[in-house]
């Protein structure tokens, strides 16, 4: 591994804030908060973690967007904020190419996404692509 550098899809976000005992959650719990590894993030992804978890269908579950809150606050302070200065248009839905973009900013060791229809490839210049079990039973086996 290369370095502890990771970059985290909304939809692992979100995965995280629902699933208490999921692999999105405990790659949260374990592994960023504890500072094991270290996200790196923009405005922009801010701004949609915000923006998805504000979403009316949330709503069904309990302290959902108080727990956004909070997961927002922890990845504030925790994470590495990066402008990226290199467009890459290489996904079909275009808003997921800036995942690459921080990625390649950061010089990350990869990107986790549960996003398989998108994110086909394992890797991109070196970023590796796992969803989150594939990430965590890696770097916790």
């Amino acid at each position: 591994m290369r370095n502890r550098r990771i970059v985290i899809d909304r939809n692992i976000f979100i995965s995280a804030i629902i699933g208490q005992y999921s692999y999105p959650y405990k790659i949260f719990s374990d592994l960023v908060a504890t500072g094991e590894f270290q996200i790196f993030v923009s405005d922009k992804l801010i701004k949609e973690y915000r923006e998805v978890s504000q979403r009316e269908k949330f709503e069904k579950y309990p302290e959902f967007i108080k727990k956004a809150n909070d997961l927002i606050s922890t990845i504030e302070n925790l994470g590495v904020m990066v402008k990226p200065s290199r467009k890459i248009e290489l996904i079909k839905d275009l808003p997921d190419n800036h995942l690459l973009e921080i990625a390649v900013e950061a010089n990350e060791y990869c990107i986790i996404t549960g996003n398989t229809n998108d994110f086909d490839f394992d890797e991109f210049e070196g970023i590796k692509i796992f969803t989150p079990k594939e990430f965590y039973n890696l770097v916790v086996s």
